[in-house]
């Protein structure tokens, strides 16, 4: 994936026309697949279990306040969860692929959530789980279903990072920063990085599990959501924002592609830049993706969090509209144009409060952008939220 740089200095090259006069460039050859919604390839969220697992905690798991484990729920409830049969494929990998490293990138990729200051975990290694189905293989490795073989046996994604293969692509850095702060964010609508660990050539990620799967799949199936179903995923979404800006964290990749939906269809947001993106219907663009890039990216201009409430606007419109605002399937660069334009256009069947909100957001200044705290007093967002829901962007 191309870096936050590299795109806006690919496309500060093109010929855009915007609000305020700009210089004319070159014209882009990059190649945008036609967009279209079709059930995803089998990945890490397709084949996700019915069960969410809590936090393993400090020396020990603790067990206090969580839910009984699969494991212990009454049979005449919840049938047995069957983790399916492993396939032998991470030793198999293991012999073939990645390379030791050494040096300033084994100290950078040393990764051992035991050893976190803020939120140590118990140590962790392989041989503590039992290995199952695999979900799915990513451009750094793959992703198994696994169990923990003590008590109470909760069930996880585990994701593989080979070492080697970040060094060579430039990320090691960003990976090491990306994780730490995936472990340090604790909101029902982010999805939760237990724990992790290494070996000599790997980095295993420890992955919550959002029991309905790919929120795209869903879109993709329905071609689009309902106004009070996606005022229900936004109200969740600007909750989450805000809670990871107060974080100092931007997340610049939200998309539906990114999001998850829990055992309770609640909306978790899934991607930060180091998961494992298994083959499958994702927007092959640009990073950041092209559809949801606003203006200031596309004009090579620097960022900040605004990126998110534009990103939040466009999330908004593709919901109950089964497309983004500004794409353009026939030419790259139209879509580009139109971005810089503010080209958006409402369809007929929206109501009044939604094209409202959507409009906020997607304002060609930054700072003229509806604050996400607005957005969730929005009447749109209020009138739609489960009573007795409260919003602040805390956990």
């Amino acid at each position: 994936m191309a870096t936050i740089g590299s795109v806006t200095r690919q496309i500060a090259a093109l010929e855009i026309s915007g609000p305020a006069s700009r210089a004319p460039g070159t014209t882009s050859s990059i190649i945008r697949p036609t967009h279209t919604k079709q059930a995803s390839q089998p990945n890490v969220a397709k084949l996700l279990t019915k069960f969410a697992a809590p936090n393993p905690h400090q020396s020990q798991i603790n067990l206090a306040n969580l839910p009984p484990p699969p494991s212990s729920r009454s049979e005449a409830t919840q049938p047995a969860i069957d983790i399916g049969r492993y396939d032998g494929g991470l030793e198999i990998e293991n012999e073939k692929r990645g390379d030791v490293v050494s040096g300033d990138a084994a100290a950078d990729l040393a990764l051992d959530s035991s050893l976190s200051r803020t939120y140590p975990t118990q140590e962790w290694s392989l041989h503590m789980f039992d290995m199952g189905r695999p979900l799915g293989k990513g451009k750094f490795g793959r992703v198994y279903m696994v169990r923990t073989k003590t008590a109470p046996n909760y069930i996880l994604a585990l994701k593989t990072l080979y070492k080697s293969e970040l060094v060579k692509n430039k990320v090691e850095k960003q990976t090491r920063r990306e994780i730490e702060i995936q472990q340090n964010l604790r909101h029902p609508n982010i999805v939760r990085l237990y724990g992790f660990f290494h070996d000599a050539k790997r980095i295993f990620l420890m992955i919550e599990y959002a029991g309905k799967g790919e929120l795209y799949k869903h879109l993709s199936k329905l071609g689009s959501f309902s106004e009070k179903r996606s005022a229900r995923y936004i109200d969740q979404m600007a909750d989450a924002l805000v809670y990871l800006h107060g974080k100092h964290v931007i997340h610049r990749d939200i998309k539906p592609e990114n999001l998850l939906l829990g055992l309770n269809g609640e909306l978790k947001i899934a991607d930060f830049g180091w998961s494992v993106h298994a083959p499958g219907l994702r927007r092959m663009t640009l990073c950041g993706t092209l559809d949801y890039l606003p203006p200031e990216m596309v004009e090579g201009k620097e960022h900040n969090e605004k990126v998110d409430y534009w990103a939040l606007g466009v999330l908004t419109y593709e919901f109950m509209i089964g497309a983004p605002p500004f794409e353009d399937r026939g030419s790259v660069n139209n879509t580009y144009r139109r971005i810089a334009k503010v080209d958006l256009k409402f369809p007929a069947t929206l109501s009044a409060d939604a094209k409202d909100l959507i409009s906020k957001l997607l304002q060609y200044e930054p700072r003229d952008r509806l604050p996400l705290t607005e957005v969730l007093r929005h009447p749109w967002i209020v009138k739609y939220r489960p009573k007795g829901t409260v919003r602040d962007g805390s956990v």
